[in-house]
């Protein structure tokens, strides 16, 4: 695994998918409640397995199978019993028409819940997206190595992406 750093720009490499959990683990353990998380990237580049990470990260019950809601929109990965532990609502943008198709999941009802909000193919509903957003893109290299792209728009998301490079850096 390898990273470089920028202010607001992080990159980082990773070489299998277990790279990429831990990546999402990182995530998930230092967001903060309602923290929006933007993710776009080709099919199969591993946005899913990212959210794996992140969700187990974020201390979800350990039942909770993680798959993505490409035909339902919302996924809901409640809580586990650690107090610091937080709900993860998982939508996916790839089949809608536009920002509308939202609507029927209560996008605008996820903020407040102190959870975190993570949106795959991010791309198609930016307008939705709040200021204070951490977008990341993942993109292919060769084999099973991935680069991921964390960019922060804001504070918190900002303070995000340089918690995930300290954790990241002691693996």
């Amino acid at each position: 695994m390898s990273a470089e750093s920028a202010v607001d720009k992080w990159m980082i490499v990773c070489t299998s998918a277990a790279q990429t959990r831990e990546l999402g683990r990182a995530l998930g353990a230092a967001a903060e409640k309602d923290q929006c998380i933007a993710l776009d990237g080709d099919l199969g580049v591993g946005k899913t397995e990212l959210v794996r990470g992140l969700a187990a990260g974020a201390g979800t019950a350990d039942d909770t199978p993680v798959s993505s809601p490409t035909y339902v929109l919302l996924n809901i990965y409640p809580a586990g019993p650690r107090g610091e532990a937080k709900t993860v609502f998982h939508l996916d943008a790839y089949r809608i028409a536009d920002e509308s198709g939202f609507d029927a999941v209560g996008w605008d009802d996820l903020f407040g819940q102190n959870a975190l909000i993570v949106v795959e193919w991010a791309q198609r509903v930016l307008s939705l997206l709040p200021h204070d957003t951490l977008f990341i893109a993942g993109e292919w290299l060769d084999g099973d190595r991935r680069r991921w792209t964390l960019s922060a728009s804001g504070r918190h998301s900002r303070a995000l992406v340089h918690a995930v490079q300290r954790a990241m850096a002691t693996h």
